[in-house]
């Protein structure tokens, strides 16, 4: 079984923790990932919304720190993706914030020579980039320097976390496919959902730009009064099928950053978590490209 999930926070909560990326308690730990067959994950360096400047830009560079020397201590069971290692974990280390550039075009070239390849534009406050979810504005003349200069460096952008007026400024602004790292379909009946899933118009224009969408397992982002746990998944996975959606599905748990149903949480239920929605009907093919394929084929083209 392959797995490529497209966001978790579990680099950030071991570095703050002080306890270790390969065995922990937490969703996510390179030992119960390496159960799989082949496992990618990309982990987001999340930076707080009370950061901004070089506080932000010495907090990223801390966790970066962290999660690199236990790839160092760990690498026959970890390396970083697209390096050529054959290890049945590959990591690629990406940020949730892109106020960890530290609001300059330096900055965000700095992160790509750490090694970061996919950015969450902003998280849910305004930054020096764009408006997040629970903010008014869009897309800042910085933002649009910002944005050219990442493409033209290959970094993928993430628009997870934007408000609609910067997502859709930001999407009339990109040349290159972009994703929604840890988002899910808005058809859950919560208002806090509500301000951070995508409508039809957002994912069709993710669709449009052949980007990806993750989905996110936070009981808040899929679960109401009509569905909880795998029924709430797939709900999500219905509506992307029946919507025409099924290439741009990936996984996009949100590990160690959100509240989780039980049966979806930790990686190791992740293998139950696919029999299960094998035995409700789902095909094989299907689970493969929600699972794995998409991601895959997307990263391989993209970095």
């Amino acid at each position: 079984m392959k797995v490529f999930d497209l966001h978790c926070d579990t680099a950030g909560e071991c570095y703050n923790e002080k306890i270790s990326l390969f065995s922990n308690d937490l969703h996510l730990s390179i030992e119960r990932a390496a159960k799989y067959d082949e496992y990618t994950q990309l982990f987001a360096v999340w930076i707080p919304d009370k950061l901004r400047g070089d506080d932000a830009v010495e907090y990223f560079n801390n966790v970066a720190d962290n999660f690199y020397k236990e790839l160092e201590a760990h690498k026959e069971y970890v390396s970083v993706y697209g390096s050529g290692s054959e290890t049945p974990v590959k990591a690629l280390l990406t940020v949730e914030g892109g106020s960890a550039c530290g609001g300059t075009i330096e900055g965000l070239k700095a992160l790509y020579k750490r090694g970061v390849r996919v950015i969450t534009l902003t998280w849910n406050a305004q930054n020096e980039i764009a408006s997040g979810a629970f903010a008014e504005g869009g897309l800042s003349d910085f933002g649009k320097e910002f944005v050219r200069t990442a493409e033209e460096l290959g970094v993928v952008l993430d628009v997870s976390h934007l408000n609609r007026q910067s997502f859709f400024e930001f999407a009339e602004f990109a040349r290159k496919p972009f994703i929604a790292s840890h988002s899910n379909a808005d058809i859950v009946n919560n208002d806090y959902g509500r301000k951070r899933n995508l409508t039809k118009e957002q994912i069709d224009v993710i669709k449009n730009a052949k980007g990806l969408v993750g989905l996110n397992y936070y009981t808040e982002f899929i679960e109401d009064d009509e569905a909880r746990g795998i029924d709430a998944l797939c709900r999500q996975i219905d509506y992307f099928c029946e919507q025409g959606y099924e290439d741009i599905i990936a996984l996009g748990s949100d590990y160690d950053g959100c509240r989780i149903n039980p049966v979806l949480h930790g990686v190791e239920k992740l293998e139950g978590v696919y029999k299960e929605l094998l035995s409700r009907g789902y095909s094989n093919d299907l689970l493969e490209k929600i699972f794995w394929k998409n991601a895959e084929s997307f990263f391989n083209k993209m970095i």
